[in-house]
């Protein structure tokens, strides 16, 4: 395990995305090219009320990303996550699971519920293990509630 793992706001089109873009497009997803293009042109900065984005750093190094959006495919009061990926060097360490907690604790006053759509196996397993549950409902696999009034949750 790593000593440190810290979670600090990243812009979403950073310089530093960089090595994060290129491993994740040489593992066939485009997420994070597609993350990058759309912050720069404006589509989406996550800089709407409850939305936030963040780096995953291990000795001052950026080693995974991730972010929370307002949920387009609800109408309720629901975030989506987004764009959670983590340098193949840093996997099984707990980085994804204190980046999607903070994520989730950034934005959980704003939220009742967070969503969120993979078809990787690996991060379904991941997901459900950390608390989300599978959902049928459109345009997501999984879903976690979350507690009203609470401003902090564990995973």
């Amino acid at each position: 395990m790593p000593e440190k793992i810290e979670i600090l706001p990243l812009e979403p089109d950073s310089e530093l995305l960089d090595e994060i873009a290129v491993e994740a497009r040489a593992e066939g997803y485009a997420f994070v090219d597609r993350l990058i293009d759309e912050a720069k042109s404006g589509e989406n900065r996550f800089d709407r009320k409850g939305e936030n984005f963040c780096g995953a750093f291990i000795d001052g190094a950026l080693v995974g990303c991730g972010g929370l959006n307002i949920d387009p495919y609800t109408d309720r009061k629901v975030g989506r996550l987004r764009h959670v990926f983590i340098l193949s060097r840093s996997r099984r360490m707990g980085v994804a699971h204190e980046l999607v907690q903070h994520l989730i604790n950034r934005s959980s006053a704003e939220f009742s519920e967070v969503r969120l759509r993979t078809s990787d196996q690996k991060a379904d397993k991941f997901y459900e293990a950390i608390g989300f549950n599978r959902t049928t409902e459109e345009g997501a696999t999984h879903k976690i509630q979350l507690s009203k009034g609470s401003s902090t949750i564990t995973l």
